[in-house]
């Protein structure tokens, strides 16, 4: 008897912060049956897990090689987030965070993926003016274009989008500003978004969740998406 509810996922961004909090809690989780993560880097440090398919390539925007890890999935969950400067700079900003996320977006659908889980920003709007020089906008403007392609471009049965405000990464001791940004309330834990990210997407595999795109706005929205 096949369990309607279990579900496959595959990720792209899954060495980054949030993403190996997704990668992890997914590897836990009894309701997912099996998690492909395509990147650049091994995400799993030699260990083996027999929920987890590691696709390793030379490059993410060419994926036509993967297009047999796409089949069969129920979620598609789009981890990917760099910078300007870790980027190199502002075009190659724009092709990782558009470019990327527009193929992956593109195997996704045309595998007939049915949900598209998206990290985004808070203050993300494709229609900001912006120049290359201006960081912030430029920034927020190409997460915004990130978002619209998604929506517009793809046939998915339903999106998520996801747009924290700052959020506390986890790479071994906190600062103190995050530990301060945590207690006062406007500093999200990359756990918790992923953990929201996951109670989504269950969320939609029952059938619970009626429109789409979903927009959850903002930490204190996310959190609160969890007691749903």
């Amino acid at each position: 008897m096949v369990d309607f509810y279990m579900f496959k996922a595959i990720i792209i961004g899954g060495t980054g912060a949030t993403g190996k909090q997704l990668l992890n809690q997914l590897i836990r989780n009894q309701n997912c049956d099996l998690v492909t993560s395509i990147g650049r880097r091994p995400v799993w440090d030699g260990k083996k897990n027999d929920k987890l398919v590691d696709i390793v390539v030379e490059s993410l925007f060419k994926l036509t090689s993967t297009e047999q890890y796409w089949k069969d999935n129920d979620v598609f969950f789009n981890c990917i987030g760099t910078t300007r400067q870790r980027a190199g700079g502002a075009k190659e900003f724009i092709n990782i965070e558009s470019g990327i996320s527009n193929e992956a977006a593109k195997m996704a659908a045309n595998a007939k993926i049915p949900h598209a889980s998206l990290i985004s920003a808070k203050g993300a709007n494709h229609k900001i003016w912006a120049k290359d020089w201006i960081q912030p906008l430029l920034y927020m403007k190409t997460i915004g274009q990130k978002e619209q392609t998604i929506i517009s471009n793809f046939s998915f049965n339903s999106v998520s989008i996801f747009k924290p405000g700052m959020l506390i990464r986890l790479r071994g001791k906190q600062t103190w500003f995050e530990d301060f940004s945590e207690l006062k309330g406007f500093g999200l834990r990359v756990d918790t978004l992923a953990s929201a990210m996951i109670h989504d997407a269950e969320r939609v595999r029952h059938g619970l969740v009626g429109k789409s795109p979903q927009y959850f706005i903002g930490n204190n929205h996310i959190k609160s998406s969890l007691e749903l």
